[in-house]
Order: C-alpha cells, then structure tokens, then sequence
C-alpha cells in the first residue's frame, strides 16, 4: 500500500466516524426541545374561576387534587408527543416557544373528564 492509499484509508475512516458519530447524535442522544408553560397564568385562572363557585372545603380540596393530577398528566403527555422539557415562563427570558395553549387545552378537556389517569 503507498503513501495516496494510506491517505484516503485513512481520510475515509475519519468520515465514517464522524457520519457515525453524527448519526448517533440526531437519531439516539439529541436533547428535548425547549418550551414554556405558565403554570402561574394557569393556577390563577382556576383560583379566579373556582372563587365564584360556592363549594365547601371538602368540594373545594377534590377539585385542586384533581387540578394537580391533571396538570401532571397534561405536561407529563405534552413533553412525551412533543420530545420536549417544558419549563416555567418565569425561567425564561425570551427566544422559547409557548406551549401553554396546547397544555392548557388538554389540561381543560382532563378537568371535565374527572379524574385523570395516575
């Protein structure tokens, strides 16, 4: 084998490795997608909503459960279809797009569902 042969042995390793590496990387180890969620702007519009109901503590205890359950659910299923972490609109200054009303729609139809799966 010569010097050229050696060379391009060696040139078409490099980009073997580095197509392997790159593969790996886009299809198995890339990182979740970023989005917000303002869970503030949520839990004071349930607060708003549930200080005109006339509901005794007992009523008004299941109902911020069920809440907590269906805010879990809701960005638990949005970060898993979407391959995203969601974080808090507070946590971000700017440059992130905002999922709340995609999360807040499936946070609405698991309310009036009842109690969403654990």
């Amino acid at each position: 084998m010569d010097l050229k042969q050696g060379a391009a042995c060696v040139a078409a390793s490099m980009l073997l490795s580095v197509g392997a590496c790159a593969a790996v990387w886009f299809l198995w180890l890339k990182p979740p997608a970023l989005v917000t969620f303002d869970m503030k702007g949520t839990t004071n519009a349930l607060i708003r909503q549930t200080a005109k109901l006339d509901l005794n503590d007992d009523q008004r205890k299941a109902l911020l459960t069920r809440f907590d359950r269906s805010v879990t659910t809701a960005t638990a299923e949005y970060a898993s279809e979407h391959g995203a972490a969601i974080l808090v609109s507070p946590a971000v200054v700017t440059g992130l797009p905002d999922a709340t009303p995609e999360i807040q729609a499936r946070l609405a139809e698991l309310m009036k569902a009842g109690n969403p799966p654990q």
